[in-house]
């Protein structure tokens, strides 16, 4: 018993320096959060308290629905395409296209290594309106007339932004996958080959269940990203044109840094937290109940 002791002392000792670094840097900022979203605050002067009434203005208050609504949507976004695109690509990859697995693995790898403002950026120069790839690729085929102001058209600037996600986020679920698929046993391949199963059905009902476990942690962090996402947004649209790109952090941003409005700005980032957390749980609830007997190798 002492010697358990000592080692969960030593073991303390050695986390003492994690632990205080969550409490200063995580811990703490989220309750200061929680403190100020009962304030009035510019950033400068003393911070008047006013119980909640940050809170209803911001249940009413349309563009913080809108940066919801569009949060929402790249969740679901991220989870159809994203992570189910990523596992169809990781087993065509480690299946199908074994020859080939290393070089497509390094281009699905640059956007993971790559910062996202200079991906942001990368995309930026793509849809430019006058000298951008794209609309010039469509000149050049002929489609000059579907040409368009990508991230300057209310119409076209959110599925641009979703674009440029997808792409940026489906090469570091796509390793993650390839992984798991190399972890599965070559016999589990064999004896579905021998039962008669294609491809098709191979993925379905072989691959899909003993990877779920990776699938669900995936889908978690998929969601946990799509509601903190800012970079990207910021860099591409910084919200507009008219809020139709807008996200709770680049709301958040915008109605702390340019507005100074710093107790309403912090009660976006605590309900924003809620939110993330709450759907997270969401995420793990119900795919812990598909799982139905799935298991990871």
């Amino acid at each position: 018993m002492k010697a358990e002791g000592r080692n969960n002392k030593l073991a303390l000792l050695f986390l003492s320096p994690a632990i205080l670094f969550m409490l200063v840097f995580m811990a703490y900022p989220m309750i200061y959060s929680g403190v100020l979203s009962f304030t009035s605050w510019d950033g400068v002067s003393a911070k008047k308290f006013i119980g909640f009434d940050n809170f209803i203005n911001l249940f009413q208050d349309q563009y913080f629905y809108r940066a919801l609504l569009n949060n929402f949507t790249i969740a679901f976004i991220s989870l159809a395409f994203q992570v189910f695109g990523a596992t169809v690509i990781a087993y065509v990859l480690v299946r199908m296209l074994k020859f080939v697995q290393r070089l497509y693995m390094f281009f699905y790898l640059v956007p993971v290594v790559i910062s996202e403002i200079c991906i942001g950026l990368l995309w930026s120069f793509i849809y430019n309106p006058y000298f951008g790839l794209l609309n010039n690729t469509l000149r050049a085929l002929g489609l000059g007339h579907l040409a368009a102001g990508w991230l300057g058209d209310p119409t076209t600037a959110f599925p641009a932004v979703l674009n440029a996600m997808n792409f940026t986020y489906m090469g570091l679920y796509i390793i993650l996958f390839v992984a798991a698929v190399q972890n599965i046993p070559e016999s589990v391949f064999d004896a579905a080959k021998i039962d008669g199963a294609g491809n098709f059905k191979t993925f379905f009902i072989v691959v899909l269940p003993m990877i779920w476990n990776s699938i669900q942690s995936v889908a978690l962090m998929a969601v946990i990203s799509s509601f903190k996402t800012f970079s990207l947004v910021f860099v591409l649209t910084n919200g507009g044109p008219n809020h139709v790109t807008e996200v709770l952090s680049t709301y958040l941003y915008s109605t702390g840094f340019n507005s100074f409005r710093m107790g309403y700005a912090s009660t976006i980032g605590f309900v924003q937290m809620l939110l993330t957390t709450l759907m997270g749980l969401i995420v793990l609830k119900l795919m812990r109940k598909t799982n139905a007997g799935a298991y990871d190798v």
